[in-house]
């Protein structure tokens, strides 16, 4: 039996896809062909992503990153390219406000995972942590599902792809 993910990939997890090497970015790789397969898209990240890839390239003039990700801008057919909308601020700047240290562009990634429904997301990030629940202090409890960190290692890569293969 598949366990159902909806997988929020953070800009290191698709940096690591473009420009990575080894086994993490294959099993990456084999993670994205078996979500593309699916009917619904299971794969997620923020408009923000596009905006923080196209950041070193841009410094280092490389110009076929550059290009690489610039035609992301006109979506994926396995990625659900999420706007960063009202709500997503809102949340992001209560994130920030309630859990020390975390940077603001993290806190938009993780309210857009919660808002877009995800349930893991994965990122090489150590400041990022799991989110189960949360207090508005307007609208009380959101109902967001709790939100799993899924490091891009070779272990939890490989264990996250026999879950959705089983």
């Amino acid at each position: 039996m598949t366990v159902d993910h909806r997988l929020y990939l953070d800009t290191n997890a698709l940096i690591l896809l473009n420009e990575g090497e080894g086994a993490a970015r294959r099993l990456l790789e084999q993670i994205i062909t078996v979500a593309a397969s699916k009917p619904a898209p299971l794969l997620m990240t923020s408009a923000l992503t596009l905006s923080e890839l196209l950041v070193k390239p841009y410094r280092d003039g490389e110009m076929q990153l550059i290009n690489a990700y610039r035609s992301w801008l006109g979506g994926l057919s396995w990625l659900d390219i999420r706007p960063v909308s009202h709500d997503v601020l809102d949340l992001a700047a209560l994130l920030r406000a309630t859990r020390q240290g975390l940077k603001l562009p993290d806190g938009i990634q993780l309210a857009t995972a919660l808002i877009a429904g995800a349930n893991g997301f994965i990122s090489a990030d150590k400041g990022i942590h799991a989110l189960d629940q949360i207090i508005h202090p307007v609208l009380g409890r959101l109902p967001y599902s709790p939100l799993t960190i899924i490091r891009p290692d070779e272990p939890t890569l490989t264990a996250l792809l026999e879950s959705m293969t089983a």
